[in-house]
């Protein structure tokens, strides 16, 4: 069932790609806050409490699964999964916003490009740390596990729940540390920031090494794993916190000349996005290999 929900999602993408309005976390945006709002009033940001706000919504998901009308039509059940997985993805599609930013350099609009950059960054809630990601290739090897590898993966496990859990965790530690930024931030807003961090990190954990070995897989292997070695040297203290230099680590080895000899940072950010989407086609057909038998049997 997991298999046909990922491709009646993915089909949705493509075929709604533009219209970002539909897939706007407005929705899960209120509760997010409410949450860390809730969070931030506890004498101490609490751990249990994080957790149940961050699967809430993902549990709710899944008892529509166990209604009688849908559990007792695999129809109903593949396209609630489906619709599930699309409005978790995202919401920003990768493509779209690497080809408005090269677009936006190649005709020398430096304030777009540099705004369009940012989006991808994350400047705004913090994400970046250190000058190996201060650019937006190095940004799209880590968003597509934010934004796409990290949803599939928990879908692939959990289904519904967990999707839509990564995605709440996704939210809740962006959100967090743009509160904390803040010059009126609230007490301990800060704390909750690091607390949500934490928690996004768990769940990014597995499948940040996966994609990091599908890189590997995608690109030239080798320098991947090289990458890889040079990761554990100098990051292996951070241990949850540095999902994001291990992929940057291994998708520049992947990418080996491709990415040293790119004219600029779009051609480098477009030989990103092309490693990414070369890693998804692997997702696919592991899951794929994984899947078929079970219905052939």
């Amino acid at each position: 069932m997991n298999f046909i929900a990922f491709l009646v999602a993915f089909a949705a993408e493509w075929l709604t790609a533009g219209q970002l309005a539909l897939r706007d976390p407005a929705w899960v945006l209120g509760y997010v806050r409410a949450a860390l709002r809730m969070l931030g009033r506890a004498g101490t940001p609490s751990l249990p409490f994080a957790i149940g706000a961050a699967i809430l919504p993902g549990a709710l998901a899944g008892l529509v699964l166990l209604l009688p009308p849908v559990h007792a039509h695999p129809l109903l059940r593949i396209l609630f999964a489906a619709l599930v997985l699309f409005f978790s993805l995202g919401p920003r599609e990768l493509g779209q916003e690497v080809g408005a930013y090269r677009a936006a350099l190649a005709r020398g609009d430096a304030v777009q490009a540099d705004r369009l950059a940012a989006e991808v960054l994350e400047h705004d809630a913090g994400q970046r740390h250190g000058p190996c990601l201060e650019s937006v290739a190095a940004a799209v090897l880590v968003q597509a596990n934010n934004r796409l590898f990290g949803v599939m993966f928990w879908f692939a496990l959990l289904g519904p729940l967990g999707a839509l859990t990564f995605r709440v965790t996704d939210l809740m530690r962006r959100e967090a540390i743009v509160r904390a930024a803040r010059v009126d931030a609230p007490p301990r807003a800060a704390e909750v920031g690091a607390l949500c961090q934490r928690l996004h990190g768990v769940l990014a954990f597995v499948p940040a090494r996966l994609l990091a070995l599908s890189y590997g897989v995608a690109g030239s292997f080798e320098e991947s794993f090289t990458g890889w070695r040079r990761y554990l040297t100098e990051e292996s203290d951070h241990f949850f916190h540095a999902n994001d230099r291990l992929l940057v680590h291994a998708g520049r080895g992947a990418l080996g000349a491709r990415w040293e000899g790119a004219r600029d940072e779009g051609e480098r950010a477009q030989a990103a996005l092309a490693l990414t989407r070369t890693a998804l086609f692997v997702w696919l057909a592991v899951f794929a290999l994984l899947t078929v038998p079970a219905w052939i049997a």
